[in-house]
C-alpha cells in the first residue's frame, strides 16, 4: 500500500482539481492522508468532502506549517511506501503505478520521476534522470542534480524516513530533507513527466521577507553540515557554493527585510570561516562580489549588494536573486 500526504492550507480554489486528481489514481491501493493545517478559507470543508472515500483520512489541526502537517501524517501511514503531493498541484492519473512499479523492477527504495512546470500560459516539462544510482552514490548524485531536491516528485520506501522528519516551523523543508531521505537508497529513475507544478507569485518561495531568508539560509547550511565529509571533495565544494548563494541572497534582500542581526553574524562568520576573500575560483563574479561583502555587517555592504541585484536583475531577468 502508497500512503499519499498532502498537506492543505487556504487553497479553496486548487484543492478539489488536486485531491481529484489523488483519488482517481490508477493505482488504487492508497491510504490518502489529507491534513488541513488550521486553514481559514473553505479548503477544510472541501477536504471533508473527500472522506465518502474510503481510504481518504482528514485531520484538521492548528496551523503550525507544511513540516509539521507532512511529520502527522507520516506519524500515522500505514503503508509501505510514501508519496506527497502538494495541495495547489495535481499529478497524472498513472503517476503513482509508474512510480511504484519503477521501484520494484529495480529493487530501489525511492523512485523519481519528472514534473512540469505549470505557468499561467506554459507548460515546461524537467523529465527525471534515466537509469539506476546505486545507495552508496545518492547523496553526492543529489549534489550534483542528478537527484532532484524536490520531496513531492518520488515515492520512498517507509524505511527511509526510520529518524527522519521535515523540520517544522521552516520554509525550504526539501532542501533541508531530501539528502537526508535518498542517502544510502538506491535510486530509480523513472520515465515521464507525471506532478504538475504550479507557479504562483504568491508563494513561500518568492517572497524575500526576513523568514524567508533565515530558511533558505538555515537549510543549505544544514545540508552542508549534514554531509561534510561523507562526500567526494568536489561535492563538499558545491555545498559551500549552495552555501554563499543563500548568504548572497540574505545580502542582496537585507535592506528590504526586517533586520535579523543573529544570523547575518552567523552567515558573515561563515563567509570568513569558509570563503577566500573574493569566493573560489570558478564562481559567477556576483557571488564572489557578495561573499566579499559578506565579511562586512554594514550598511555600506548591504546597499552594495543590493544595487548589485537591481542591475543584475535588469540585465539577466532569470537572476533568482
Amino acid at each position: 500500500m502508497i500512503s499519499v500526504i498532502v498537506p492543505v492550507y487556504n487553497v479553496e480554489n486548487y484543492l478539489r482539481k488536486c485531491l481529484d486528481s489523488v483519488v482517481h489514481q490508477t493505482y488504487r491501493d492508497l491510504e490518502i492522508l489529507i491534513v488541513d493545517d488550521g486553514s481559514t478559507d473553505g479548503s477544510g470543508g472541501i477536504c471533508d468532502e473527500y472522506r465518502r472515500d474510503p481510504r481518504v483520512t482528514v485531520f484538521h489541526t492548528e496551523n503550525r506549517g507544511l513540516s509539521a502537517a507532512r511529520n502527522l501524517a507520516l506519524d500515522r501511514a500505514a503503508g509501505d511506501w510514501i508519496g506527497f503531493v502538494d495541495s495547489d498541484d495535481r499529478i497524472e492519473p498513472e503517476m503513482f503505478e509508474a512510480l511504484l512499479k519503477g521501484a520494484l523492477e529495480n529493487g530501489a527504495d525511492v523512485a523519481e520521476c519528472g514534473y512540469f512546470y505549470e505557468y499561467a500560459s506554459s507548460t515546461v516539462p524537467v523529465p527525471a534522470r534515466q537509469g539506476i544510482i546505486p545507495a552508496e552514490e545518492a547523496a553526492e548524485a543529489l549534489i550534483r542534480g542528478m537527484i532532484q531536491t524536490r520531496v513531492w516528485n518520488k515515492l520512498y520506501r517507509k524505511t527511509c524516513f526510520a529518524g527522519n522528519r521535515f523540520p517544522v516551523g521552516r520554509c525550504f523543508e526539501d532542501i533541508a530533507t531530501t539528502h537526508k531521505l535518498v542517502q544510502n537508497c538506491k535510486v530509480a529513475g523513472v520515465p515521464g513527466c507525471f506532478y504538475h507544478y504550479l507557479q504562483r507569485g504568491d508563494s513561500i518561495s518568492q517572497r524575500h521577507d526576513a523568514q524567508n531568508l533565515i530558511d533558505y539560509w538555515l537549510s543549505y547550511r544544514q545540508r552542508y553540515e549534514d554531509l561534510k565529509g561523507h562526500i567526494s571533495k568536489d561535492a563538499e565544494a558545491q555545498l559551500l557554493k549552495e552555501c554563499a548563494s543563500a548568504i548572497a541572497r540574505t545580502w542582496v534582500w537585507y535592506l528590504k527585510s526586517t533586520p535579523f542581526p543573529a544570523y547575518i553574524n552567523e552567515m558573515s562568520g561563515f563567509a570568513r570561516d569558509h570563503f577566500s576573500l573574493f569566493g573560489e575560483k570558478g564562481w559567477p563574479v556576483y557571488l564572489r562580489i557578495c561573499a566579499f561583502l559578506a565579511r562586512f555587517r554594514n550598511k555600506a555592504s548591504y546597499a552594495t549588494a543590493y544595487g548589485l541585484n537591481q542591475l543584475y536583475r535588469r540585465l539577466k531577468p532569470k537572476y533568482y536573486g
